[in-house]
C-alpha cells in the first residue's frame, strides 16, 4: 500500500462524497422543513439520471445541459407531486406519511422498470473537464465535475436556507408551523417550495449519477439509503452536517472497498456499522442539536 494509492483512494472517495452530499442536501432540506421522510427522493434522483442519459444518448445533448434540464423537470414534478399527493398527507399521522412516500417510491420504481427495464446503462460521456493531476494522483475530469457541481449545489442550498427570505420562512415554519401561520407566513407554500428545491437538487444529482456511475431503476434506492445515513450522521435538517456525513460515509466505504480483500462487497456495511456506533454514542448525529430531557 503506497502513499499515492492511499491519496488516490481518498480523493476519489471525496468526489463520491460530493455526489452523496448533493443527494442528501436536497433530502435534508425537505425533511428538515416539513418533517416528512420522503422515501421517493431516491426515485427523483433516478428519474434525473434517466433524463440526462436519454438526452445525451438520443439527441447528443451535453450532460451540462442535461443536468440543468433534469433539475428543472424534477422541480416541476415535485411541485405537481406535492399539490396532488403530499399536501394531502401533511396533517395526517406520521405513519401514514411514511407509507404514502414509500408507496410513491415503489410506484415510481416499478414504472421505471416497465418503461426502461431493470438493466443498468452507462452513459459513456466524454470528459467534460480535463483530468486533475496532483503529483502522482490523477482525478478523472468527470469526477472533478461531480465534485464541483456537488459542492456548488450544496452551497446554493445552504445559501437559500440561511441568507434568503424564503429560507428564513422555511426555518420559521419548520420550528413552529402554527406560530408561522399566525405570523402571516403561508406555511403550505413554504413546504411546497422546499419540495420543489429538493426535487430540483435531486434532478441535478441524477445527472451527476449518470455521468460517473450507472443508470438503472434501482439506483435511487441505493443512494437514498446512503442519504438517510448521511442525514443521521450529520443531524436532522443540518445541511453542513450533511456534507461532513457524506465525507465520512464515502471515505470509510471507499477505503474499505479499495484496501480490504473483497471489501467491495461489504464496504457499505462497514460504513453503516460506523453509523450505528455514532448513533449509539450521539443519537442526534455528530452535528445535530442535543435535546435536553
Amino acid at each position: 500500500m503506497t502513499t499515492a494509492a492511499v491519496l488516490q483512494a481518498v480523493i476519489l472517495s471525496l468526489t463520491v462524497a460530493a455526489l452523496y452530499a448533493a443527494v442528501a442536501a436536497g433530502l435534508t432540506l425537505t425533511v428538515g422543513v416539513t418533517r416528512i421522510i420522503n422515501f421517493a427522493h431516491g426515485e427523483f434522483v433516478m428519474l434525473g439520471a434517466f433524463l440526462t442519459y436519454g438526452l445525451h444518448t438520443r439527441w447528443g445533448v451535453s450532460p451540462w445541459l442535461g443536468m440543468a434540464a433534469s433539475g428543472v423537470a424534477l422541480g416541476l414534478l415535485s411541485a405537481l407531486v406535492y399539490r396532488l399527493f403530499l399536501a394531502r398527507v401533511l396533517k395526517q399521522d406520521e405513519h401514514n406519511q411514511l407509507l404514502a412516500t414509500l408507496g410513491l417510491s415503489i410506484l415510481l420504481l416499478n414504472i421505471a422498470v416497465i418503461l426502461w427495464s431493470p438493466d443498468p446503462r452507462v452513459m459513456q460521456a466524454p470528459a467534460l473537464l480535463p483530468p486533475l493531476h496532483l503529483g502522482a494522483v490523477t482525478v478523472p475530469g468527470n469526477n472533478v465535475v461531480v465534485a464541483l457541481v456537488g459542492l456548488l449545489l450544496f452551497l446554493v442550498l445552504l445559501w437559500i436556507k440561511n441568507h434568503t427570505r424564503y429560507g428564513t420562512q422555511m426555518r420559521f415554519a419548520s420550528d413552529d408551523p402554527e406560530l408561522a401561520l399566525h405570523a402571516g407566513i403561508n406555511v403550505d407554500r413554504v413546504f411546497e417550495l422546499s419540495f420543489v428545491i429538493g426535487g430540483a437538487a435531486a434532478g441535478v444529482s441524477g445527472g451527476l449519477v449518470a455521468l460517473v456511475l450507472y443508470v438503472q431503476p434501482s439506483v435511487g434506492v441505493d443512494l437514498v439509503i446512503r442519504a438517510f445515513a448521511i442525514i443521521a450522521l450529520g443531524g436532522l435538517g443540518n445541511i453542513p452536517g450533511a456534507l461532513m456525513g457524506a465525507a465520512i460515509l464515502a471515505l470509510v466505504e471507499g477505503l474499505v472497498s479499495t484496501f480490504v480483500p473483497q471489501g467491495g462487497s461489504w464496504g457499505f456495511g462497514v460504513a453503516f456499522l460506523l453509523l450505528l456506533l455514532v448513533l449509539i454514542v450521539r443519537p442526534s448525529g455528530l452535528f445535530g442539536k442535543q435535546v435536553q430531557a
